[in-house]
């Protein structure tokens, strides 16, 4: 475990949440950009939202409207199942660069300690709280039970967004594999995904 692995889940300064949610921000706005751009050329990309923000409530605002609007330009040039499908195929490829990236960066470990305190960070920049039952040595249960985000965002736009967090984890340890079962967006008081370590053979 890196001590700037503990020391950030711990306390993360703000220009690091800065930082690391403008990396979030034009990373998936890109994907959902160039995806619309290869698939559906004509498409329109809406209208745009400001970049003039600057704490980092507007910052979280002002992206979650942003990937709304292009989710919605995907669902109007390819239909619904498709926008999902290659929405989310190329925004879980993104997480697991995301993740892997950090990885390295926090010298982030196999154990269990090690993903939590490795998701906590990610979720801190996106504003959600969360907690992690683990029920046994390769299933644990996560629940999300505040999304920042979840307000400014459609049941669909969660759907195709949540395959960032799934490929995320992915990346910061390619054993675990994460499925949202439950979302805010769709109703329910809290969001539920299942994580599960590969068996090692």
């Amino acid at each position: 475990m890196g001590a700037k692995l503990t020391f950030l889940s711990w306390w993360t300064p703000k220009f690091v949440i800065t930082r690391e949610l403008n990396e979030v921000s034009k990373l998936t706005t890109q994907v959902l950009k160039e995806t619309l751009r290869s698939r559906a050329p004509n498409a329109s990309l809406g209208d745009e939202v400001s970049e003039t923000t600057k704490s980092i409530i507007e910052k979280r605002e002002a992206m979650a409207k942003k990937h709304t609007i292009l989710v919605n330009a995907l669902v109007e040039a390819l239909g619904q199942e498709t926008a999902v499908k290659v929405g989310r195929e190329g925004l879980f490829r993104a997480g697991k660069q995301l993740g892997s990236k950090n990885r390295k960066r926090l010298s982030i470990g196999d154990s269990q300690e090690d993903l939590v305190k490795a998701a906590k960070i990610m979720y801190r920049v996106l504003g959600i709280d969360f907690s992690v039952e683990w029920l046994g040595p390769n299933q644990a249960i996560l629940t999300v039970e505040r999304c920042a985000l979840a307000k400014n965002y459609s049941e669909l736009t969660c759907k195709v967004l949540s395959a960032t967090d799934e490929g995320v984890l992915n990346g910061l340890n390619p054993n675990i594999t994460m499925k949202f079962e439950k979302t805010i967006t769709s109703g329910c008081k809290v969001c539920v995904a299942k994580i599960e370590r590969k068996h090692k053979s």
